[in-house]
């Protein structure tokens, strides 16, 4: 009885652990179609193909317009934009 609620605990654990980059993931790619879409189409953004550094040069421009990236975001949605198209 005790093993298997170890074994239970610890799956617990492996799931969230496992499930935590798809959630972040979907949750920064809502923030970029949010943020993005408010001045232009989602659509321009899904056919640039750009690298980490200009997607950060990109990003660091559109939160001086306005785009409400918060610090701790930015590297994620850098990232996220990083996979889109190349």
């Amino acid at each position: 009885m005790k093993n298997s609620f170890v074994i239970l605990v610890i799956g617990a654990f492996l799931f969230l652990f496992m499930a935590s980059p798809v959630v972040a993931q979907s949750e920064v790619k809502a923030l970029v179609e949010k943020e993005c879409s408010r001045c232009h189409g989602i659509a321009r953004v899904n056919k640039a193909s750009k690298d980490a550094a200009a997607w950060e040069k990109t990003v660091n421009r559109m939160i001086k317009k306005g785009a409400a990236i918060k610090p701790e975001e930015k590297d994620d949605v850098i990232k996220y934009l990083s996979t889109l198209k190349k």
